[in-house]
């Protein structure tokens, strides 16, 4: 019976004594030193997301003082093809536009991280370009020409026209001619109507659909994003 006792102790001591090694990849740990491993890859682990996040600090920063001059070049042969009123009523403000930038880049990089990816391609840079301009709205009214006996709607649109114009500059050429030809022969047609004298209610192109919506409607990246997509596919079936 003592025997039998001995015999099983000593087969727990041994079972025991085997599961404080483990096998992994071929090595063979005590648990102290696992946990030790595991440990010391823990810190570096975060060593590196952080050197890694300095990195990356340092590439947005850059890139948003590129992107930053290339916004005010377009502001200026925006502005340049304006009336004498509008030049004179609005400037733009850099302490929003880099606001705009610095946020743009934010979006860019959150999905990048999201999906594994190391580019965007120019739908989601179209969309994230007017979802910030229009938030911010980095062009702004001078005090002296902000009453409603000078300003007009070009004035008052001009964040969200700005926004379109940026926005375009990341879409294919033929998007682009779409929406201007289609704008330019809606308003052809609503023009005639005026003409005519003619009691029929006027369209609105997809350009002025967009306009409205920037202006009245709550938006987000996505739906900006599935709005461009779509452009494009139907620029395809066209083509």
């Amino acid at each position: 019976m003592n025997n039998n006792s001995n015999q099983t102790n000593s087969s727990k001591k041994e079972n025991n004594a085997i599961s404080d090694r483990l096998l992994i990849e071929g090595k063979s740990y005590t648990i102290p030193k696992l946990e030790q491993k595991i440990v010391a890859l823990e810190d570096e682990v975060a060593n590196a997301k952080d050197e890694i996040k300095d990195r990356l600090d340092d590439l947005i920063r850059l890139k948003s003082y590129l992107r930053e001059i290339s916004l005010m070049q377009q502001f200026d042969k925006f502005i340049e093809r304006k009336a004498d009123i509008v030049k004179k009523a609005v400037y733009l403000n850099k302490c929003l536009l880099h606001f705009v930038v610095k946020s743009y880049y934010d979006d860019i990089h959150r999905y990048k991280d999201y999906c594994g990816s190391k580019w965007v391609n120019s739908h989601k840079q179209a969309a994230y370009t007017i979802k910030w301009i229009v938030k911010f709205k980095p062009i702004q009214i001078r005090e002296n020409y902000d009453s409603e006996s000078v300003l007009t709607n070009e004035i008052i649109d001009i964040n969200l026209i700005f926004a379109l114009v940026c926005a375009f500059a990341f879409l294919d050429r033929n998007s682009v001619d779409l929406i201007f030809s289609e704008k330019k022969a809606v308003d052809n047609y609503n023009l005639s109507l005026q003409i005519k004298n003619q009691e029929k209610e006027g369209k609105q192109s997809f350009y002025d659909k967009l306009l409205y919506n920037l202006r009245y409607r709550p938006f987000s990246g996505k739906h900006l994003i599935a709005i461009f997509e779509s452009l494009e596919l139907q620029c395809s079936k066209n083509a």
